[in-house]
């Protein structure tokens, strides 16, 4: 018996479309395979790009200095967030007031639903208030959207730029936000996406900006920082120069801007008064990688594998180690711990104060390629095919995975414990762990610090052991690879 070409077509078509739609409801990982983990898709949002553009940077920035109150409404299998910066009928934010009547009155509607349909099942609001989070994303076409970090609203977006020029990347803060195209610097507002101004660079730009509330600091071909003043729009701008090119983004690390060249040095300046460069640390290696900071210590890795630990006020190198690998990835401070990603594949987590490895972590974890995001007591990573593996951080032990059958990226979080993954067509998905409603804080970080809603107080942790004023606090120990490098002009 013979079956039409047509016939065949049409069970292959429904085939297809029933195996896409059953692993796959609309976002990247659905609430089935979260569950398998522990996890559960907090929110998913679409931002719109523009045809055949694509998301090529994206970024989280918490502001202690604000807060948003949140009003979340569960029950019948549904789950509704209101807050207080929601705008109402009047085209006015609801406030804190407005948006806790708009959840009883969202609560009244539901239970009437419910009991409508013979339901009896519980409806409750339940009630937090957090520091205002926000992610930015930027598209090669120059798009940039604002979203909420924490309900996923789209806040606003802008496009910028001329189409014919390349995007390079964006830098944020609480209060600017920087995109670089071609050599042209745009700063914006973040409350709004207003263009605050524009300014040409002399030279190439190399890599993403930094923003602090004060200046822009942008990367250039020619080896400097340049530093454009916000408050004079650009006018002023002060060059740092520095030993080799900055082949990373610079990154703001409290009252300090710091980079890493190819010649292998570690540049501190204060970001407020960037005309003298505070120190300058030489390493064994070239750096391919941004510094990270956390608890008054700048972390550095080379190419080649030797990581360092720096003092951020005294500038003197606090531990080195070399793990024999190469890396491309910048490394990963979160609470006490220092995360490496190798570009074997390996990681290694490191104790922050002395650099010995963590305990249970004498051995890197194999097939591990990207960070994502931590809780208080799991890590978070991407794996080789880009599933997420969840790991205990006091053992090193797998605890679990969630396959992920659409490729995506996710945005490096090491302030909360959410986890934010994206697609290149703008869709954006936030994961959080079952029962965490209110996002966790790690220590360490600026929003921690002042954060006024903390369910406790900040406990020390940041603070230094005797061993940190060592300079080679295992110089003798011939289990390590003694670096060989390293060394401070602020020393010399």
């Amino acid at each position: 018996m013979r079956i039409s070409g047509c016939f065949v077509v049409a069970i292959l078509a429904f085939a297809g479309w029933s195996a896409v739609s059953a692993a796959n409801d609309g976002d990247i990982i659905s609430d089935v395979q979260a569950n398998q983990a522990g996890l559960t898709v907090h929110w998913f949002t679409q931002i719109q790009l523009g045809r055949e553009q694509k998301l090529i940077a994206a970024e989280l920035i918490v502001d202690e200095n604000d807060s948003t109150t949140f009003f979340e409404i569960t029950g019948g299998g549904r789950r509704e967030i209101i807050s207080d910066k929601d705008i109402n009928a009047f085209g006015e934010p609801y406030g804190v007031a407005g948006a806790e009547q708009r959840a009883k009155d969202r609560l009244e509607i539901i239970q009437a639903e419910l009991k409508f349909h013979n339901s009896q099942e519980a409806v409750s609001i339940n009630q937090y208030t957090v520091p205002r989070s926000t992610v930015y994303a930027l598209g090669d076409g120059g798009a940039i959207h604002a979203i909420d970090a924490e309900t996923g609203v789209q806040l606003w977006q802008t496009q910028i730029g001329n189409r014919r020029h390349p995007t390079i990347g964006m830098g944020a803060s609480k209060s600017y936000l920087a995109v670089v195209r071609g050599s042209r610097v745009y700063c914006l507002d973040t409350r709004t996406g207003k263009v605050l101004f524009e300014h040409q660079c002399e030279y190439a730009v190399t890599n993403s900006p930094a923003v602090s509330e004060e200046s822009i600091f942008v990367p250039l071909i020619n080896g400097a920082l340049m530093a454009l003043p916000i408050k004079t729009k650009g006018a002023g701008t002060l060059p740092l120069n520095a030993v080799g090119a900055a082949l990373a983004a610079p990154r703001v690390a409290g009252n300090l801007v710091t980079w890493t060249t190819d010649a292998g040095y570690i540049m501190v300046a204060l970001r407020d008064n960037v005309d003298v460069l505070r120190f300058r640390v030489k390493a064994a290696g070239s750096f391919t990688a941004a510094p990270a900071s956390n608890n008054n210590r700048l972390f550095a890795v080379t190419y080649g594998g030797y990581v360092y630990a720096i003092d951020d006020m005294k500038g003197n190198i606090l531990w080195n180690f070399s793990i024999g690998e190469r890396v491309s990835h910048s490394p990963v401070p979160i609470d006490d711990s220092v995360y490496v990603f190798s570009d074997n594949r390996n990681l290694y987590q490191f104790d922050a104060a002395s650099g010995e490895p963590s305990k249970g972590w004498e051995k890197p974890l194999k097939n591990m390629s990207a960070f994502i995001g931590a809780s208080e007591d799991k890590l978070y990573a991407r794996d080789s095919v880009g599933n997420i593996v969840v790991v205990d951080r006091s053992t090193g032990v797998r605890l679990g995975q969630v396959n992920s059958r659409t490729p995506f990226t996710s945005i490096e979080n090491v302030q909360t414990d959410r986890l934010y993954i994206c697609t290149n067509s703008g869709l954006v998905e936030c994961l959080r762990e079952v029962g965490r409603i209110r996002p966790y804080f790690h220590s360490g970080n600026e929003a921690v610090a002042a954060d006024p809603f903390a369910d406790e107080p900040a406990d020390g942790k940041g603070k230094k052991s005797d061993t940190d004023e060592q300079k080679n606090p295992f110089g003798d120990d011939g289990e390590r690879e003694k670096s060989g490098g390293g060394t401070s002009d602020e020393d010399k």
